[in-house]
């Protein structure tokens, strides 16, 4: 379903300057599935739970990176929300942010795909991202969310309060926190006062869906 995603996404946007340049050869999907399985194959298990590669290097042959160009940009983000929404639907954490590049070797032929995945440690980086496409980085200062126009993360719904809640980082990742709103705040279905989160957990306030993404 993630690969279906990212496969439909891709055919949108490459269709806007060609007539399906994927048709009868190498298809985004199908670096993606490269890419899946190269990660469930070097994932590793710890203390922590399974460990997800998040530096992933992908090789072309010259005449399909040569298809690409002018989309390799999109293709890059495309593929790296793939091993995020893998991860996520896997249970699997990083050690640092996600990275992927595509390389170009002369030597593969037509269709031919070489991956590396590799654990790259640094600075997590977490992420608020919201039901509506936004993403907020959740830096050393707390993101106030409300219907107040002066708050991080406007959300323009009458059940919001105007300063309703606030997610901050925390030694250990990222919490959220309710600001006394009228109509609560709810991780997974629970109203909650204040929560540690985890990339699978459902934020919801007002009507809007959100999740954190810890690297």
């Amino acid at each position: 379903m993630v690969l279906k995603g990212v496969e439909n996404r891709l055919e949108r946007l490459f269709e806007r300057g060609l007539t399906r340049p994927f048709k009868s050869t190498l298809q985004p999907i199908e670096i993606g599935q490269r890419i899946v399985r190269e990660i469930d194959l070097t994932r590793r298990l710890t203390n922590r739970g399974p460990i997800s590669p998040n530096e992933v290097k992908v090789w072309l042959g010259a005449a399909d990176a040569e298809r690409f160009e002018g989309f390799q940009r999109a293709l890059i983000s495309e593929l790296a929300e793939t091993v995020r929404q893998h991860a996520l639907n896997e249970g699997y954490n990083f050690v640092g942010p996600v990275s992927v590049e595509i390389f170009v070797d002369d030597d593969l032929k037509m269709g031919d795909v070489v991956v590396q995945a590799n654990f790259v440690g640094g600075d997590s980086q977490p992420r608020l991202l919201v039901g509506d496409g936004r993403t907020f980085v959740v830096g050393d200062h707390p993101l106030v969310i409300g219907r107040s126009p002066d708050v991080d993360v406007v959300i323009n719904d009458t059940d919001v309060s105007r300063r309703h809640a606030e997610v901050w980082r925390t030694t250990e990742g990222v919490a959220v926190r309710d600001l006394g709103s009228t109509n609560g705040t709810y991780v997974n279905g629970h109203r909650v006062t204040a929560v540690s989160l985890s990339p699978r957990d459902d934020m919801t306030i007002g009507s809007l869906h959100l999740r954190i993404e810890l690297a």
